[in-house]
């Protein structure tokens, strides 16, 4: 059972960027698979503790591509980065507090999953296409 499957339009054409967007996805089907299929609390927990921080390696790493390629929306694009860690951690920080219900997973996984799809269908499109440009 998968929360969501990869969606090939949701390829910017940056291979490392779409890799890494891919194993995000896989982050948040293994978040909803733990809770579905009845994993404990420390692993529901060392999954979400996974997400997060390959959320921050991601960001990490697509915000050096920022900085080598020049890309003019740098600060913005950091300060969504920025933003969405917080989120993150406020997510990690409930679920830990409360434990893992089917609830708190399914909104996790949501709010997460949303997220990441949307930011690559405006901010990440529009970092492709600066990218793109420059190796013209």
């Amino acid at each position: 059972m998968s929360y969501t499957e990869w969606n090939p339009e949701w390829a910017t054409g940056h291979e490392t960027i779409d890799d890494q967007h891919k194993r995000l996805i896989a982050a948040v089907n293994s978040l909803f698979d733990a809770q579905k299929s009845g994993k404990g609390r420390n692993e529901v927990e060392n999954t979400m503790n996974f997400l997060v921080e390959y959320t921050i390696k991601h960001f990490n790493e697509e915000q050096k591509i920022q900085e080598e390629t020049e890309y003019p929306l740098y600060p913005e694009h950091k300060q969504i980065h920025e933003d969405f860690k917080n989120t993150a951690y406020e997510l990690f920080n409930t679920l830990h507090r409360d434990g893992p219900t089917d609830e708190l997973i399914s909104h996790i996984c949501l709010t997460i999953g949303r997220w990441v799809i949307n930011h690559i269908k405006s901010e990440d499109f529009k970092l492709a296409a600066h990218i793109r440009s420059r190796e013209q």
